[in-house]
């Protein structure tokens, strides 16, 4: 691998559209050359879902699905916060550029267990701060650097993988959401009913405000990419898959059958015609920046050139400089 910075390997290269750019252009982008993904963890019994109090207070099922919760601005009004969790943290979303095209990176579902998704999207969202050229014409970024604060709370074994009912949050979403639901083989709480809990609901009413092009969940650690689609292969969402795999070499394995998986983020955003993916990370460890900053400039260019953002084709001198010289990340062999 080259020593070259991210920032560099994505502003450098040659003036006009070739390599990945190319592909981006024509959405040829499917996966080539890639094993299996990496063997899921060993099965662990997860802690059991804590049960609500009966002097808690109940919320309509109905209202809970309705209501918004109201984004409060920082003071440099790019970070805001969508909702509270559980315990009352703050889920908070990056915000970069003023776009009519959205783009949205979610990290952090599954809290500590995963939490280096957590540090891939912060890392993403500091990289673009620092560097505000990296939002293209046309473009809005949101980062959501964790959905699960209160799993990052309970730290990286087993326990952050849920939030502080116990509920597995990627189990929480309204499309082929089930009362019992499972990750490997072990039984998991996906709450007593679909956008039961405060950390799904907020993330649900802050992307449908949003009306994002593009979402991406970053979970890990399969190595590979999984397309939304609710019951079958999402037709919103097969492309962003393959343009991403080409992007960044995760091979785009489209379904998950390791185990059976029910109310997923992805899979409710796709059956309402929002193109999403799950990236899943190699390992535990390592947020791989680099490979997924690539994935970030080539959807953008995708948009960019293709005219997607409303206003024709971008050929700026700015997108010609992130955009021309993309090359697809290789992974280490």
């Amino acid at each position: 691998m080259s020593n070259a910075t991210p920032h560099q390997k994505i502003a450098g290269g040659v003036a006009g559209c070739a390599g990945l750019l190319l592909a981006a252009c024509s959405l040829n982008l499917a996966p080539a050359g890639f094993g299996p993904p990496s063997t899921p963890p060993a099965a662990v019994t997860p802690p059991a879902p804590s049960t609500i109090s009966a002097d808690q207070p109940t919320v309509d099922a109905e209202m809970l699905l309705l209501s918004l919760p109201t984004a409060t601005p920082y003071p440099n009004d790019q970070l805001i916060t969508i909702g509270r969790s559980v315990e009352g943290r703050e889920l908070t979303a990056w915000q970069f550029g003023q776009g009519p095209v959205t783009l949205a990176l979610i990290g952090g579902i599954h809290g500590g267990y995963e939490f280096n998704s957590v540090v891939l999207v912060e890392q993403l969202a500091e990289t673009v701060r620092s560097d505000p050229g990296l939002v293209l014409p046309g473009i809005r970024l949101v980062m959501v650097p964790t959905v699960n604060p209160d799993g990052v709370a309970r730290g990286t074994e087993l326990e952050g993988r849920f939030n502080a009912n116990g509920v597995d949050l990627n189990r929480n979403w309204g499309c082929g959401w089930e009362p019992e639901s499972y990750w490997q083989d072990q039984t998991i709480s996906p709450g007593p009913f679909p956008f039961s809990e405060p950390e799904t609901l907020a993330l649900r009413a802050y992307l449908l405000a949003m009306e994002p092009a593009a979402v991406i969940f970053y979970h890990s650690q399969f190595g590979a990419i999984f397309v939304g689609g609710c019951g079958e292969v999402g037709a919103a969402s097969k492309w962003l898959g393959d343009l991403l795999s080409g992007a960044t070499g995760y091979p785009n394995e489209v379904t998950f059958d390791y185990y059976e998986i029910s109310g997923t983020a992805d899979d409710w955003l796709d059956e309402r015609g929002i193109p999403a993916v799950t990236i899943e990370l190699t390992n535990q460890t390592d947020p791989e920046l680099e490979r997924n900053l690539i994935g970030l400039m080539a959807l953008q260019c995708h948009f960019a050139l293709n005219g997607s953002t409303g206003a024709g084709p971008v050929v700026t001198a700015q997108v010609e400089s992130q955009c021309a010289g993309l090359k697809p990340y290789v992974p280490d062999q």
